[in-house]
């Protein structure tokens, strides 16, 4: 059943940012009928489960002006869409391979006005500039999905956080990660931030560029 509320828990929501999440959520809805971004399934909470969400990220980062945040496998643009409401004053870069996906996913930044987000048709390891921040969501391994980022991030602090790797996490860490000591120096239990045990195992965690590898 659809929260009443589903932003009650977001800090910092004024009312044009609340206004665009929501138009976000509809945007979002018309897009899933002409092009596969969510499981279907979750299209009537999609404003809880999908964009409150990974609007947490309020709550656990703020990046300093003229940030360059990196969505790396946007696919309906989670959690990027959503960093580039919140975030007016970074840059948003969202990436993902499939095309129509993009596309759609253009469509919807030009709808809400967003004129510090884009969203690239490539892998962001094909890229030659660099970011301050990596953000995914469950997109694959996170061995993996440092591999893909650590070359093109830069060191430094450009936030409340130091540059780095911000990524929605379901279950353990993986075992590779564990044996390298490559672990996060920051996280958000995200069952208890919306004090609700269906997100039980899920957190924001946060590693610093410095200790991804080469």
């Amino acid at each position: 059943m659809p929260h009443t509320n589903p932003f009650e828990k977001i800090p910092n929501l004024d009312a044009g940012k609340l206004e665009k999440l929501r138009r976000y959520a509809g945007l979002l809805r018309e897009a899933n009928t002409k092009v596969n971004l969510l499981s279907r399934k979750d299209m009537d909470d999609v404003e809880y489960r999908h964009i409150a969400f990974c609007a947490s990220m309020g709550a656990f980062f703020v990046p300093h002006a003229g940030a360059r945040i990196a969505d790396v496998g946007t696919g309906g643009g989670l959690p990027g869409i959503v960093c580039a409401i919140l975030y007016p004053q970074a840059e948003v870069l969202m990436f993902d391979g499939i095309g129509k996906k993009i596309k759609m996913i253009a469509s919807i930044i030009s709808e809400l006005g967003l004129g510090n987000a884009n969203a690239v048709n490539s892998r962001i390891e094909e890229r030659k500039d660099c970011f301050d921040y990596a953000t995914g969501r469950s997109v694959c391994a996170l061995p993996m999905f440092f591999s893909f980022v650590r070359n093109r991030l830069r060191s430094g602090t450009c936030g409340n956080l130091s540059n780095g790797v911000i990524y929605f996490k379901g279950g353990p860490l993986e075992d590779e990660l564990l044996k390298r000591k490559i672990l996060p120096d920051a996280e958000l239990k995200l069952d208890e931030f919306f004090s609700d045990p269906a997100y039980e195992g899920k957190r924001l965690l946060h590693f610093p560029k410095n200790i991804l590898g080469k």
